[in-house]
């Protein structure tokens, strides 16, 4: 389907009555995120979208702690800027969402070390030193075995 196609479906689905506040609020809120991109420094427009707008209030989600920091020290400027356009905000929460790539969860390394053949020498020598009913040796196979299997 190209894009004219699309263009033109979206177009014929958005008049429809049961999308149509669908749509409106997808309008919505592209002119705030359109407007709160004009109202924040040039830096910070790539780390930062507009989440949610109602009722005066406006969430906003960055990508990281910095940008979320001085976006914070801004939020004044940024009421100023938003409600001289034809938006009333009175209260901005900025929330901080890490991006995550796909496949990857937030608390998977993206670098899992691995163990060099000395240190899997060593530790095979220790095991090898401890008795059999000591809980340090079952700890250590099992870290062998562990690092064996990736």
């Amino acid at each position: 389907m190209s894009i004219y196609n699309l263009s033109n479906y979206l177009a014929i689905l958005g008049k429809m009555p049961d999308y149509e506040c669908i749509f409106v609020k997808a309008k919505q809120l592209i002119e705030v995120q359109k407007a709160f991109l004009n109202a924040i420094p040039p830096q910070l427009r790539d780390r930062c979208a507009v989440g949610r707008c109602a009722e005066g209030f406006l969430l906003i989600y960055v990508s990281n702690g910095i940008a979320a920091a001085r976006l914070r020290n801004l939020v004044p400027t940024i009421l100023q800027e938003l409600n001289r356009t034809e938006l009333k905000i009175n209260n901005i929460k900025i929330s901080v969402q890490l991006p995550i790539s796909p496949g990857e969860t937030r608390n998977s390394p993206k670098n899992i070390p691995r163990l060099s053949q000395t240190a899997t020498d060593h530790i095979n020598q220790l095991t090898a030193e401890l008795p059999a009913e000591s809980p340090l040796k079952s700890s250590l196979e099992a870290l062998l075995a562990h690092a064996n299997n990736r």
